[in-house]
């Protein structure tokens, strides 16, 4: 898929979360039919990571809302709203196909480890939103250095960081969901913990 089409397929699904979030269950479905329509274009060869990313993601989100970093509007059956693990999925195969494939990686249990790693210290030092992104930082910065993150991913994680921070505003604004500490309601930490989470999760679904 172009980029330009991944893109404006996020915007608008960007804008169906701000307005239908007091609908938890039709969200869901709304989410899960965008989620097969960007699938069967492609042939669903991202099926697999799509899954993988559903569970990853939906488990680390939910860790972090019942450790109180940030908590939804609308859920009434988990601790993050049903439609949030299928957003993962979601976002995730738009990216990888309209910006990953030319860098390919390889899976790594430490990818495992730092998604629940960070998860559970962004959500428990949520109230210190300096310290959280000062923990962002040195762990983007380690994780370039050692070699983990391959340079040539840099615009990759530039291009999450941005657009999913762009939707998250909006989500907030709209009163969809709210984090515990943010001096500009969006907290300085969030461009980051995107451009991890999705090199991250490249790592996680190659399993």
């Amino acid at each position: 898929m172009e980029a330009k089409y991944a893109i404006a397929i996020f915007c608008i699904g960007s804008v169906v979360l701000a307005l239908g979030y007091h609908h938890e269950v039709a969200l869901a479905a709304i989410v899960a039919l965008f989620s097969a329509i960007v699938l069967a274009i492609d042939k669903w060869k991202y099926l697999k990571e799509y899954v993988i990313a559903v569970i990853v993601g939906g488990s680390c989100e939910n860790l972090s809302v019942a450790l109180g970093g940030w908590s939804y509007a609308n859920s009434n059956f988990l601790f993050a709203p049903l439609w949030l693990p299928l957003g993962w999925g979601f976002s995730f195969v738009l990216f990888e196909d309209a910006f990953g494939g030319a860098v390919p990686v390889k899976f790594s249990w430490w990818a495992v480890l730092l998604a629940i790693g960070g998860a559970a210290a962004a959500a428990f030092f949520a109230p210190n939103e300096l310290l959280v992104l000062a923990l962002f930082v040195t762990a983007t910065i380690v994780l370039f250095y050692s070699g983990f993150y391959k340079k040539e991913e840099f615009k990759l994680g530039l291009y999450a960081a941005a657009l999913g921070t762009i939707m998250e505003t909006i989500s907030i604004l709209m009163g969809n969901w709210e984090y515990s500490a943010a001096v500009l309601e969006t907290p300085l930490w969030l461009p980051l913990c995107w451009f991890n989470a999705f090199l991250i999760m490249r790592r996680i679904v190659q399993i």
